[in-house]
Parts: C-alpha cells; sequence; structure tokens
C-alpha cells in the first residue's frame, strides 16, 4: 500500500483508524440515543437544549490548554540548549491522550447503569447523572482536536487521512448501531373497556349491564437497550486505546514515526561490513520529542540530513573497503534531492488567499459550527417529534451518519472552490430557516400526518 510515494504500513495505517475513532464517539453515542431519553428522563424535549449548552461550555477546557500550552511553548523557547538538551521522561501528549480514552470509556461505562437516575431539584425532577457525566464526557471529546492531531505529527503526511477516517468513523459507527438497534416506541396508553348484558328475562325483563374498564400500557421497545449501546461504545473506547498502545509503544507502530529515524542501524551494517568498531557519529538520531515546533517536511528533510552527515562521514572513512558507501551516498542525495523538490511543489500550488476570502471563511465556518452543533441540535426534538418517534429515531440517527460519509468524502473528492462553498452554505442556511420554522409551528407543523412531511423532515435533518 502506498501513499503519496511513501511507504505506508497496513497494520500502522489500521491502528490509526481505530485510534482517532475514539474522538466524538462519546457524544455522538450519547445523542444516537437521545430519541430514548426524551421519552424516559423528565427534561422530556428539552433535553437535548441542556446537552447542548453543557457540550458548548465545555470548549472553555480546549481553549484554556491553549494558553497554558503557548505560555509553556514560550519558556521553553527562552531555555538555553543545554536545558533542551535533557530527554523528556513525560510525554504530554501520550499521558493526555491515554487519559482522554480511559476517562472517556469510564464515562460511558458509568452512564449504562446511571443515565435513568434522577432526583428533586428545586422542586422539580431532574436528570442529575445524565446532565453532571455529561461535563467530562463533552470535556475529553473537545479536548480530541488539540491533542490528537499533534500527535499525528509524529508520523508521515501519508497516515493523516486515516486520522480523519477515524474520526469518521466516530460518528457512523455508533450511529450504525443505534439503526440496528431500532427505534422502538414510548409507552402509549389504551382504554380497555369489556361489556357484559345478562340474558333477557321472563316477562320482558332486561338484566342488568356490567362494564369494567382498564388501562393498557403498550410499548414497543428496541432490539437491545441502551445499556447493552453503552456497554458496545465501552468496548469500542478499550479498542482505541489498545490501538493506541500498540502505536506508541510497539515496535511496529514505532518504527513508522518520523523522530524515530535512526542511524545506528546504518552503522551496524558498516560495522558488520567493515570489522570496526562504530565511531560517536554514528549513535546520533532525531528524536520528535526535541522538536515540538517543526512540522512534518522540516522533520523529514531533519532525519535526512542528519542520515546524510552519518553516512558520508561514514563512507569517507571506509571508502577503500566497503563498495557499499557509494551506493549510500548515491542515496543520501537521492533523498535530499527528492525533498527539495517536494518542498518546492509545495511552495509553487500554495496560492495567498485575499484577506476578504479568508475573513469571509472564518465567518462561513462560525455560523456552520454554531447551526450544526449548537442550533439544530438543540431544536430538533421540537421539530421532528411532532411527526411521530420514529421520524424523531430516523432524524438523528440518519442524520450522524450522513455527517460521518460527508466528512470521509472529503478524502476522496478534490478540493472545493469558493463558488462551491457559497452554494453549500447558502442551502444549509435555506434548510436552517425551514428547521426554524417546523420548531416555531410545533407541536402542530406543516404536513403533520402526511407521509410527503415524515420525507421532508427525516431529509432536512440528513442534509
Amino acid at each position: 500500500m502506498k501513499h503519496a510515494g511513501q511507504k505506508v504500513s497496513v497494520a500502522v495505517y489500521v491502528a490509526v483508524i481505530l485510534f482517532s475513532m475514539s474522538t466524538w464517539m462519546d457524544v455522538v453515542g450519547i445523542w444516537v440515543e437521545m430519541p430514548l431519553f426524551v421519552t424516559t428522563l423528565p427534561e422530556g424535549w428539552s433535553l437535548p437544549s441542556y446537552l447542548a449548552i453543557i457540550i458548548q461550555l465545555a470548549n472553555v477546557g480546549p481553549a484554556v490548554y491553549a494558553i497554558i500550552h503557548k505560555f509553556q511553548q514560550g519558556g521553553r523557547n527562552a531555555k538555553s540548549k543545554e536545558d533542551c538538551k535533557t530527554t523528556k521522561t513525560l510525554d504530554a501528549e501520550v499521558v493526555l491522550t491515554l487519559i482522554i480514552i480511559i476517562a472517556s470509556a469510564v464515562n460511558i461505562f458509568m452512564l449504562s447503569f446511571l443515565w435513568p437516575i434522577t432526583s428533586f431539584i428545586g422542586g422539580r425532577l431532574r436528570s442529575v447523572i445524565m446532565l453532571t457525566q455529561m461535563v467530562p464526557t463533552a470535556l475529553t471529546s473537545c479536548m480530541t482536536s488539540l491533542v490528537f492531531l499533534p500527535y499525528m505529527a509524529r508520523f508521515p503526511s501519508s497516515y493523516i487521512s486515516a486520522h480523519y477516517v477515524g474520526q469518521g468513523f466516530s460518528g457512523l459507527v455508533p450511529a450504525l448501531i443505534g439503526l440496528i438497534q431500532g427505534a422502538g416506541s414510548p409507552p402509549d396508553c389504551h382504554w380497555n373497556s369489556t361489556q357484559f348484558v345478562n340474558d333477557t328475562l321472563p316477562g320482558n325483563i332486561t338484566g342488568m349491564l356490567n362494564v369494567t374498564s382498564s388501562f393498557i400500557i403498550q410499548s414497543k421497545k428496541p432490539l437491545f437497550s441502551v445499556q447493552v449501546f453503552f456497554f458496545c461504545l465501552t468496548a469500542l473506547f478499550l479498542l482505541s486505546l489498545a490501538s493506541f498502545c500498540c502505536l506508541n509503544f510497539s515496535k511496529c507502530g514505532r518504527s513508522e514515526m518520523i523522530g524515530h529515524v535512526s542511524v545506528v542501524d546504518i552503522s551496524d551494517k558498516f560495522q558488520q561490513s567493515a570489522g570496526e568498531p562504530t565511531s560517536e557519529i554514528h549513535k546520533m538520531s532525531v528524536n520528535d520529542s526535541n522538536l515540538p515546533d517543526h512540522d512534518t517536511r522540516q522533520r523529514y528533510q531533519l532525519v535526512h540530513a542528519n542520515s546524510e552527515t552519518v553516512q558520508s562521514a561514514e563512507c569517507k572513512t571506509e571508502q577503500s573497503r566497503s563498495p557499499k558507501c557509494e551506493k549510500l551516498l548515491e542515496k543520501a542525495d537521492n533523498d535530499e534531492s527528492i525533498a527539495s523538490e517536494q518542498a518546492q511543489a509545495a511552495k509553487a500550488t500554495s496560492v495567498k488567499m485575499p484577506n476578504r476570502v479568508f475573513i469571509w471563511l472564518l465567518i462561513v465556518v462560525g455560523v456552520v459550527n454554531a447551526l450544526s452543533n449548537g442550533f439544530l441540535p438543540s431544536t430538533e426534538s421540537y421539530t421532528c417529534l411532532p411527526y411521530g418517534y420514529l421520524v424523531y429515531t430516523l432524524a438523528v440517527r440518519l442524520s450522524s451518519v450522513a455527517a460521518s460519509l460527508a466528512s470521509l468524502s472529503t478524502m476522496f473528492l478534490p478540493r472545493a472552490s469558493i463558488r462551491v462553498v457559497f452554494i453549500l452554505t447558502l442551502l444549509g442556511l435555506v434548510t436552517a430557516v425551514f428547521h426554524l420554522i417546523l420548531a416555531l409551528q410545533s407541536p402542530n407543523p406543516v404536513l403533520r400526518g402526511y407521509v410527503l412531511g415524515d420525507i421532508i423532515v427525516v431529509s432536512k435533518s440528513s442534509y
């Protein structure tokens, strides 16, 4: 398997996908089960609004982390070179990644048992456990954007597509599990009455009329419960944790890291062929922990520059004895020329964007995120539930599938132009306005009770 001219390990590629799958899987999983929550928990239709507010407030955590990281980065730059030479005994990115995945797994596992628990607050019944547990769940998901992507900078750029595929799976897999689970139906009370009339007595006298009545509660349960659904998510988080451990601690994963390119192996080959001890220069290697501010291309060039230095020095001392030296020198020159050509190609393809276009795109990103992550999910219950429980369930779960497939399609489709972005943004705004109109008309929106209305609502949510 090759990508962008570089060899890609299939095992590492799959491990990156499974590791990146843990990004937003817990939040999406809770949202997929929202149709079952709104019919069970006391907040009812207002529950999505509460959870949307909690998720947005959780973005304070990444903001604080970014500020602290910025100050720490400035402090590291001010240190002397001798201080920077000390080897890191504790990798912050690795530790934070482990904490995020483990905390997400623990949160989902606890919710599988505690989500139905309620208590009285201010004279009203509240879902205390669900609302409280949503805080760490949303915080860990929001932190993945600032922790996982910098960690992926340790690998070649050919693995970044696996990271985004894993992010798409974080919404696709819970949504598919939810579709398999089925919609079920909320509890519904039916009036059952039975009449008994006695036979006609002699003398045209009719007997007494006996009527018995009772309430029957009927509901169609889904294929499996919310607890089983959360167990499945917990197992997926453990799978992501195992994949990350394989990436970071196994020999197969670390061999693919950019900073793991070591010249010791090359020097060992020289030592075996020449029969002489290795010089001090052979022990040089590039460690990614000492290069926190270099991007992938810079690290690539630095590694090859280091390899070229070692190979050139070795070949100068062993040129008369080892016939492999000339080949290694040629390979180092070829690597350097390839790196320079890639840098020139990247510089040639980069286009300077006008300031007005850049500002407009920032506004589009802000509006789209405000609609997709805040406004639309929080009011979806008022828009879809009047059309029926099945419509609401399909709208919630198919929207997660559509969003995941849309994010995955960006890996295969060409880069969109400004005109395409403008047209898609306009269509999204029209859909959002239609969503608002239906929410304002709730509980009696237009086309309620018609199949056409059901199709339009499900299609709108999926878009």
